[in-house]
């Protein structure tokens, strides 16, 4: 199997021994199955015009995180074993968020994501759009086989909740009355989706009990979010070359994340309107000072309990099901993602 890059790598500090080790007994329970899915994930080419082929291989040719993949795949293991089902589900949520990041990538000028050029910086702008569209739509048709056709609805639905985040999060941008209820909401849809769609067709695809999915749903949805404010602490004081993507892009183009938010949330009204201006300034920033600054204001810390918190409430939703291997691989992911915060605190 082609190495999938683990986050380890965003942390400045080493993640525990602990914490691996659970990640990697989970990566185990899956080695073949998510072996499977990776092969699949780039041979997708083969589904297009042969003139269409090397944009789709490009798309396709990084190897990520695979995060959304491994919670289905354990999510199917949980509920009873890994079908077939669940190897294409895990395929269609790649390429869906591989889609969405093509186009996060143009939005925000990024130039580098997995340690490779964004396809944008290859075959520029009009052309890079046309295949996150390309692959929207891939990813759906696959969809549509599934026996279930509740499957193939709710991952449109999931489709479109990650594109409706991305719109308002857009619409929001240098939005400095942007609160922490209209965040949430729309991380819960842009990041979180996917994970929450992951983790609940798995446990439908196995005809699991409503309490169950319900549980794996539940999970998903604090995963993807704390999941999502992580990502949004690395893109403010993470390092650029060891994480392998272009950083800063979210300060630079007016996203406000969690770590803003807090430190505009604690400030008084006189700070409020010096940070104001600094933010609403479009002159790139120095994202080491303004890092630092987040760092002795408190903001990052909250941020990370925050996102801790809530890997401690998806922890607890997987307390409904039958506990075994595959529930505590479950857990690894959890424990792994927690480890990573650590490092940052």
């Amino acid at each position: 199997m082609k190495s999938t890059k683990t986050i380890t790598t965003w942390a400045s500090r080493a993640v525990s021994p602990q914490a691996i080790e659970a990640f990697n007994a989970a990566l185990h329970l899956i080695k073949e199955p998510l072996q499977l899915v990776e092969k699949e994930i780039t041979n997708q080419s083969r589904a297009f015009d042969t003139q269409i082929k090397r944009y789709i291989d490009d798309a396709c040719g990084g190897s990520g995180k695979r995060l959304r993949p491994v919670l289905a795949l354990l999510t199917g293991g949980a509920c009873g074993g890994v079908t077939q089902e669940h190897q294409q589900l895990a395929l269609i949520l790649e390429l869906i968020h591989v889609a969405s990041l093509i186009h996060d990538d143009i939005m925000d000028e990024a130039g580098l994501r997995r340690e490779r050029p964004t396809l944008h910086a290859t075959w520029g702008n009009a052309k890079s759009v046309l295949v996150g569209d390309l692959l929207f739509a891939h990813a759906l048709k696959l969809s549509s086989d599934f026996s279930n056709s509740e499957i193939c609805r709710r991952i449109a639905d999931a489709t479109i909740d990650v594109c409706s985040g991305e719109i308002l999060q857009t619409e929001r941008r240098f939005d400095v009355r942007l609160n922490l209820q209209e965040y949430y909401r729309i991380i819960a849809m842009k990041t979180g989706s996917l994970f929450r769609a992951g983790c609940e067709l798995g446990a439908v695809i196995s005809k699991a009990p409503p309490a169950v999915v319900e549980a794996l749903k539940q999970y998903g949805n604090n995963i993807g979010i704390a999941y999502q404010i992580l990502d949004d602490c690395v893109d403010l004081i993470g390092n650029e070359k060891n994480i392998g993507k272009t950083l800063g892009t979210d300060l630079n183009h007016g996203k406000f994340t969690l770590p803003i938010l807090l430190l505009l949330q604690s400030c008084s009204e006189s700070e409020q309107k010096k940070w104001h201006n600094y933010l609403l300034n479009k002159k790139e920033k120095d994202l080491s000072q303004f890092g630092r600054t987040l760092l002795e204001q408190g903001a990052l810390k909250k941020a990370i309990a925050e996102a801790r918190q809530l890997v401690d409430d998806a922890v607890k939703n997987l307390d409904a099901l039958e506990q075994g291997p595959y529930v505590d691989g479950l857990r690894g992911v959890a424990s792994y993602i927690l480890g990573i915060l650590q490092t940052m605190e």
